[in-house]
């Protein structure tokens, strides 16, 4: 019976050991901004509201909501720039919001639509107060190339 209880209580311990080890970080110039990998450890703090998210090739994006978050049904725009600073519209962009505390309740992957003017826009529904998380990924040919969250609260 001893015997039982032990092997139950390690059993956990055994099932969790897995591979510690971390991939080795890329080296890279500490003069240069680079942009976070999207297969890095969880999605990168995305940069303040109308300031730069770089991307790889040397172009980046900004976001900004359409309005200060409330309850309702908020719009956030994606503005992307390639190095030389012109307009693009090469990416898809996709947008995941909901409240970290309830993540069953979230919204799942949903795509911006582009609109004329070139922005990317996703609607987000605010439903009660807290706190809320919107994540923002970039993908290239299929391929992701960015993710980014930032957090807000009510």
């Amino acid at each position: 019976m001893k015997i039982t209880i032990v092997l139950l209580a390690l059993l956990p311990l055994l099932a969790c050991k897995n591979n510690t080890e971390r991939p080795s970080a890329p080296a890279t110039s500490p003069a240069a901004v680079q942009p976070v990998p999207a297969a890095a450890a969880g999605p990168a703090q995305l940069a303040p509201e109308n300031k730069p998210n770089p991307l790889p090739g040397g172009g980046w994006f900004t976001w900004k909501f359409s309005e200060k978050p409330k309850l309702g049904t908020i719009i956030v725009k994606v503005q992307v720039f390639g190095k030389d600073g012109g307009r693009e519209t090469p990416y898809e962009i996709i947008g995941e919001s909901g409240m970290p505390s309830m993540p069953y309740h979230d919204s799942g992957p949903v795509k911006f639509q582009l609109n004329k003017k070139g922005d990317y826009l996703l609607p987000v529904d605010i439903v009660m107060t807290g706190e809320w998380s919107v994540l923002i990924r970039v993908k290239q040919e299929n391929k992701e190339i960015y993710a980014g969250k930032v957090l807000f609260s009510l």
